[in-house]
């Protein structure tokens, strides 16, 4: 007993040193906007003291997991220097950059959750600049091309992760000027090109959401403890249409989280996304509503809300 009690003393003591080391935290939407805990999408955290490097600050998601680690030497404005490094839900590197006064400054690398390079390319002064290169998760060449002053400029390649070409684009200080795709024969498509197609649910997305409310459970248990509002689940559709990676980003009780993470994992197949004719991973947040809403025929059902497509993991679109 004796034990037990000087372990939790040890980590109160603990845990109140790290609240004392480090600023209030700061909630973020998803433009990263300061927000209230309830309207937040992830939270920020900066050392109280400067190192030589300066300020330490992580960001993580609602539910604890690190999103985000670097270094600003100012507060107010804050102010990037050094390395930036972004995180996948397994822990591993999403991405990577150095930031020079608050602008991406040289060699950008992603990778895949297990570790291999997913993408790479230069930033000079916060724009993309020369040569970019993608690569499929079996290490086959996904596209390829240039940039000038972050617009795509000159000749764009897009491959299947056979090696098959199947897009090539020619472009114009980021103006296209001729696009043209092939199928997987290597033979040109005779469809109307489309550069971005989303991920889809059969039948759609009013089907998605009659799947949703239907399998969807409001307990006993949550009805009792009158737990009501949003789980917010971040999921990612894969290239072969199936859904992966399922968490929840901003949860209410157990009682809800569990079941939101539990009906999102259990949807079926998706038609993938697909980029310049390719099949393409996407990741999705879906709110996830708990309410009491009777209808006389059917129980407890709740309204549902439509997807939002996540940010990626670049320095384009994240702090």
């Amino acid at each position: 007993m004796k034990a037990l009690l000087f372990a939790f003393l040890v980590a109160t003591a603990a845990l109140s040193t790290a609240r004392a080391q480090s600023l209030p935290a700061v909630y973020l939407n998803a433009r990263d906007e300061a927000t209230v805990p309830d309207s937040a999408t992830h939270y920020r955290i900066i050392d109280r003291k400067k190192a030589e490097a300066g300020y330490a600050m992580r960001d993580y998601s609602m539910n604890g997991t690190l999103l985000l680690r670097g270094t600003l030497t100012g507060l107010e404005p804050g102010v990037r220097n050094g390395l930036f490094t972004w995180y996948h839900p397994n822990g591993t590197k999403a991405g990577q950059v150095h930031y020079h006064n608050d602008e991406a400054d040289g060699m950008y690398v992603s990778w895949y959750e297990d570790g291999k390079v997913s993408q790479r390319g230069e930033y000079a002064d916060g724009m993309r600049v020369g040569k970019w290169l993608s690569v499929h998760r079996n290490g086959q060449k996904r596209s390829e091309g240039s940039y000038v002053a972050s617009r795509p400029h000159g000749e764009w390649r897009y491959y299947y992760d056979s090696g098959q070409l199947s897009a090539v684009e020619k472009l114009e200080n980021g103006r296209s000027v001729n696009l043209k795709f092939f199928n997987l024969e290597g033979e040109l498509y005779a469809g109307v090109p489309r550069r971005r197609q989303a991920a889809e649910f059969p039948g759609g997305q009013a089907a998605l959401m009659q799947y949703l409310a239907r399998n969807t459970t409001y307990s006993k248990a949550a009805r009792r403890k009158n737990i009501t509002g949003k789980v917010y689940v971040s999921y990612t559709i894969g290239e072969d249409g199936r859904v992966s990676q399922v968490r929840v980003v901003r949860g209410l009780a157990p009682e809800v989280d569990i079941e939101a993470r539990r009906v999102v994992a259990a949807l079926p197949a998706f038609r993938p996304g697909r980029e310049y004719n390719v099949p393409t991973a996407m990741t999705y947040t879906l709110p996830i509503m708990f309410a009491p809403n009777f209808k006389l025929f059917g129980g407890v059902k709740a309204t549902q809300s439509p997807p939002t497509e996540a940010r990626a993991g670049n320095p384009d679109e994240m702090y």
